[in-house]
Parts: structure tokens; C-alpha cells; sequence
């Protein structure tokens, strides 16, 4: 009797959204809190989220995702700013910089441009505006902030992915605490109001 083991990571790849611009709708907002960055042998925190979009997939039932992590910054210069800006179409106001509620972007849809990252995953470079019709939202909306899960609101935390959970936990603010600090609350919906304008 023999048990060979052989490599099957090319046939068992999971189908990838193909390279090339997708029309797209944000899905979720996730507040990931401060994050430990090394860098070159330096160290630093930064606050960042992430955003989630669903692309439909015409050859499955279910469409695909696809997050990018930016900083918790609307200066100029910054991933968020910029993809934001141009999804709009326009710059943001002094008055909109000094507090833009970005969990108004869940619901919202767009064009996105999706490229071959270096790890030969996709990757998202640009999101633009579009007028065209994306389709039936799919997955449920989410938005999750660490200040209501320090209020102990933990309901969407819990919708989570682990590893996202995870990531949040490892986060300057929620230093300490573990899945394990973590009891299990039902679901809710958020809904997001299409009416607000972002």
C-alpha cells in the first residue's frame, strides 16, 4: 500500500476576480483601529480600515470580494483621499475633510479598476464613479467601529471573519483582549441610506 502526497495548489486555486475595471458596490466599512507597522527596522501605529466591494459574477451564483486596506486619513496625499476623491468626481472640501463619515460609502456603487498585485493576487489601483447598474446587493451590509465595540457592542464584530477579528483584537486600542473576551450576540441588519449622499 502506497500514500503518495503531491502538489495540487494549481488545481485547487479558488476562482479570482479576473484583472481589468469591474463594475462594484461597497459592502463593508471596517474600522481595523491602530495598527502596528515595522518598517525598515522602525516602528510605527497607524489607525486604518478597510473597505470591501462586491463584483457580480456572471458564471456564479455568488460575487466576488475584494477589500483594500487604507489609512484613517483624508489628507490629500493619502490612498483613501485619493480613491475617494476620484469615486466622487471631485475634491473634498476644506469643511468635509475635518469629518467625512465614511460608513456612508456602504451601499454605494462604483467602477473599480483591478490589477495583479505582486503576490499575483488582484488588487484594487482605482475606483471611479459609474452610472451603470451593478445589480442586486448580494451580502449583507456592514460598518464596524472599535468605539462602539468599547461600548460593548459587539454584534457586528461577531459577523466578522476571524481573521479580520483577529487583526482588530491585535489593534493598540483593544490591546489585551482575545476571542476568547469575545461572547457571541445575534445578528442585526444595517441598512444603509441610500439618500445620504457621500
Amino acid at each position: 500500500m502506497s500514500l503518495i502526497i503531491k502538489d495540487d495548489s494549481q488545481q485547487s486555486k479558488y476562482p479570482q476576480l479576473s484583472t481589468g475595471v469591474h463594475n462594484a458596490r461597497c459592502i463593508r466599512v471596517i474600522d481595523l483601529g491602530t495598527q502596528r507597522n515595522e518598517y525598515k527596522g522602525e516602528v510605527s501605529w497607524k489607525r486604518k480600515v478597510m473597505i470591501t466591494w462586491e463584483v457580480h459574477n456572471k458564471d456564479a451564483e455568488e460575487p466576488f470580494e475584494i477589500s483594500k486596506f487604507y489609512n484613517h486619513s483624508m489628507y490629500e496625499k493619502a490612498n483613501l483621499a485619493i480613491d475617494l476623491t476620484s469615486w466622487r468626481g471631485r475634491p473634498f472640501t476644506e469643511d468635509e475633510k475635518k469629518g467625512f463619515d465614511i460608513s456612508n460609502l456602504v451601499g454605494k456603487v462604483c467602477q473599480i479598476n483591478v490589477i495583479e498585485g505582486n503576490n499575483g493576487k488582484p488588487k484594487i489601483q482605482t475606483v471611479l464613479p459609474t452610472k451603470d447598474e451593478v445589480g442586486i446587493q448580494y451580502n449583507k451590509s456592514l460598518v464596524f467601529s472599535i468605539e462602539e465595540y468599547q461600548k460593548g457592542e459587539l454584534t457586528v464584530f461577531n459577523q466578522l471573519r476571524e481573521g479580520i477579528r483577529n487583526m482588530i483584537l491585535e489593534s493598540k486600542e483593544l490591546e489585551g483582549q482575545s476571542q476568547e473576551d469575545v461572547k457571541e450576540h445575534g445578528e442585526s441588519d444595517i441598512d444603509p441610506d441610500d439618500t445620504v449622499p457621500f
